[in-house]
């Protein structure tokens, strides 16, 4: 393929002009900065008089800047010409004939002992070496073209350092640790990480894990790569994170000193060019998501979803190219676990998504066929695999979720025509999701699955783009579900191996349901605690039945109310122990934000008679798989059951408004604040502004 001289020698000019030439400035006329003569002095014959106005640049130092670029354009023409003589690709002819580099560079390690040539491992690292030199050089082109001293900063510029500059919040300041624990310490906090979290994000090969964790181990890790320490180290920073309560405690130490070990590896394993280096970086995102004072989350997952997309991930290999089973299944477990990170993620921040569903086209993994792993001689491989049903459950429900938000948020500004029967058709697909979950499932899964339920209800049925309001059903639903989220979610943080992942965006949730329970009752207070359902009118002849719900009795709302403010100000109190630099804002907001409420509330339980009752536990939505556990029960219960007082007895006392003033409200009609969807005057396509999200907590 032939090459255009014109793009063989570029003309070499900047981009733009730092200052006018002497004849142009003295003309005031448009000079374009052109070295070594503007065009304008061109045209009049006048190139030897050009010169700039500036002493800075007259004394040849546009020339010595001319000559870098010059030097750099050599370099990178030599780089492409050593390019175009290697392959570009390799095709594979034969599903039963494997190159014997396909592992090595696609999957991390299949085998227990991977073989790789010196020669390979040189050209690895010289491509990795390459890619580095190039972002630095064009990044010298594209910034220092209008700099003005020209030095050239970028010599030791990488993506890894470019990624954590970025990334990071705030320096790790704990030492790292010099050597690994004991095999016998460290195997029960990997244990934890793969059955908490690994079978909800399965984005690398078990085997592969463990048997990073052999060669680490093995001869005081003479034979293991950065990649397996960088592994090995992520996971039990991971682990120990999760399990951590407390800043400082022995846990929370643990995984800093690991995180910190990790990070002297990260120059060789965060690259964006391979599988390896997306599946490095995903272990740092969920990282991030368990320590949210060192690392920014929304930013390492689109970096991550960005370097899946380069790399073609979002779509399956075309039917003509044979690909072998293991690694299509391998390729497609990373794109799902991006796709449900960031949906996580972005969701929780409201903003837009990484990249849209229509865009992508994958297949759902497979079940692990062990059938491959015996071919290479693993044959007790399924002894320590983890089954993927949890992971395909979560990659579900975040499918589920990320098109409704797309269709309610991210397409346009038309209103919805028939926004009930839009948001009840969502629920009742999320309850089915819910209701096929096996019964089998770990009981800390079914407790993360049901709070993602609860949420999804209520994020649904929020003021959105498409549905500016909210119906009187809708906000029953809101009330009832906030209610049922609020005790779930508390019990979890005083049992906490009753969550399988309990992250610093579950408490980002929580600031959230309790924002929007709050707004309800100050939109329809009397609405909303009286013990009546709004009436549902008919959508269509074709009707859909509103989602179920939850069992209860309504006759006590002011204190369920009040429970569940109270449960969620828990949850805020825990995260600042948890996280203290970083949840302030957080608590302190919805502190500000409850206590009118709470005292509004005060005021009308006294008007309510208590008789004893005993008090019932919420349930969990009925699934249809037999053999469920029982749900736990919630950390807050009322005792008593009260009865409304009579409307001939005294008007109800006033109360404090939100600006501070004496409010006596009226018997009959009660006049609040309505609730609204608002747009912080963004486009429709903008990540910011949309619904109630956290653009003033938490990290970006």
């Amino acid at each position: 393929m032939s090459t255009s001289p014109a793009l063989e020698r570029p003309l070499l000019r900047v981009s733009r002009p730092v200052s006018a030439c002497s004849r142009c400035r003295n003309a005031k006329i448009k000079c374009d900065g052109r070295l070594p003569a503007c065009t304008a002095c061109e045209r009049a014959g006048k190139e030897n008089e050009c010169s700039s106005a500036n002493d800075q640049f007259a004394k040849g130092k546009e020339r010595s800047y001319v000559g870098s670029l010059e030097g750099k354009a050599e370099r990178l023409e030599k780089r492409l010409a050593e390019l175009r003589r290697r392959k570009s690709s390799v095709i594979m002819q034969d599903a039963n004939q494997i190159p014997p580099n396909f592992f090595n560079n696609l999957l991390p390690v299949i085998a227990p002992h991977p073989q790789v040539s010196r020669h390979g491992r040189q050209e690895q690292r010289k491509e990795v070496s390459s890619v580095d030199d190039l972002v630095a050089d064009f990044g010298f082109l594209s910034v220092n073209a209008t700099a003005r001293d020209f030095h050239g900063f970028t010599e030791s510029m990488s993506y890894p350092k470019l990624l954590l500059a970025s990334a990071s919040v705030a320096p790790i300041s704990h030492p790292s640790a010099e050597r690994f624990p004991p095999r016998y310490s460290a195997t029960p906090l990997i244990q934890h990480y793969l059955d908490n979290i690994y079978i909800l994000l399965p984005f690398m090969p078990e085997t592969s894990l463990w048997s990073s964790v052999d060669r680490v181990y093995h001869n005081d890790g003479s034979n293991a790569t950065p990649y397996d320490h960088w592994t090995v180290r992520m996971v039990l920073a991971i682990a120990a994170a999760s399990l951590s309560q407390k800043k400082g405690d022995t846990y929370n130490l643990i995984a800093i000193s690991h995180l910190s070990a990790a990070l002297n590896y990260a120059e060789s394993v965060l690259h964006p060019g391979s599988v390896i280096g997306i599946q490095a970086l995903l272990l740092l995102v969920e990282y991030s998501m368990l320590d949210p004072e060192h690392f920014k989350s929304w930013f390492l997952i689109g970096m991550a979803s960005r370097a899946m997309v380069d790399l073609g991930l979002h779509q399956d290999p075309c039917e003509k190219m044979q690909t072998n089973k293991a690694a299509l299944d391998v390729r497609r477990q990373v794109f799902y676990c991006v796709h449900a990170l960031d949906r996580w993620i972005s969701m929780t921040h409201s903003r837009s998504f990484s990249f849209t569903d229509d865009s992508a086209r994958v297949e759902y993994p497979s079940i692990p066929d062990f059938a491959l792993s015996t071919r290479f001689g693993l044959e007790n491989a399924q002894l320590f695999r983890q089954t993927l049903d949890p992971a395909l459950n979560l990659f579900k429900i975040r499918q589920i979720q990320s098109t409704w938000y797309q269709e309610l948020n991210q397409s346009s500004r038309i209103p919805n025509p028939n926004p009930e029967r839009f948001i009840w058709s969502v629920c009742h697909e999320m309850l089915a999701w819910f209701q096929d979950i096996p019964g089998t499932t770990p009981q800390p899964l079914l407790n993360l699955f049901e709070l993602e339920l609860y949420y999804s209800y209520i994020t649904a049925c929020a003021p959105s783009c498409k549905i500016p309001s909210i119906s009187d059903f809708n906000k029953i639903l809101v009330f009832e579900y906030s209610i049922q989220y609020a005790e779930k979610l508390c019990f979890t943080i005083h049992a906490p191996r009753v969550h399988a992942f309990f992250t610093y965006y579950e408490v980002l949730r929580a600031h959230f349901v309790g924002k929007l329970f709050l707004d309800i009752l100050w939109m329809s207070y009397d609405q909303i605690l009286s013990s009546s359902t709004p009436k549902i009118l008919s959508l269509s002849s074709e009707s859909i039945s509103p989602p179920p719900l939850p069992p209860g009795d309504r006759t006590n709302n002011a204190t369920r109310a009040t429970n569940c403010i109270t449960s969620l100000m828990t949850v805020m109190e825990y995260s600042h122990q948890r996280w203290p630099d970083v949840t302030p804002s957080v608590r302190d907001a919805f502190e500000k934000e409850s206590a009118l409420m709470l005292g509004k509330l005060k005021f009308k339980q006294p008007q309510e008679i208590s008789i004893p009752y005993k008090s019932q536990t919420s349930k969990s939505p009925t699934r249809r798989s037999k053999g469920s556990a029982e749900t736990a029960p919630p950390h807050f219960t009322s005792s008593t059951v009260k009865k409304k007082r009579s409307s001939a007895e005294e008007p109800p006392p006033p109360y404090l408004s939100r600006d501070g003033s004496i409010f006596q409200p009226d018997p009959k009609r009660e006049h609040v604040p309505t609730l609204q969807w608002h747009n912080s005057g963004v486009s429709d396509t903008s990540s910011t502004g949309i619904g109630f999200g956290y653009q003033e907590f938490g990290n970006m």
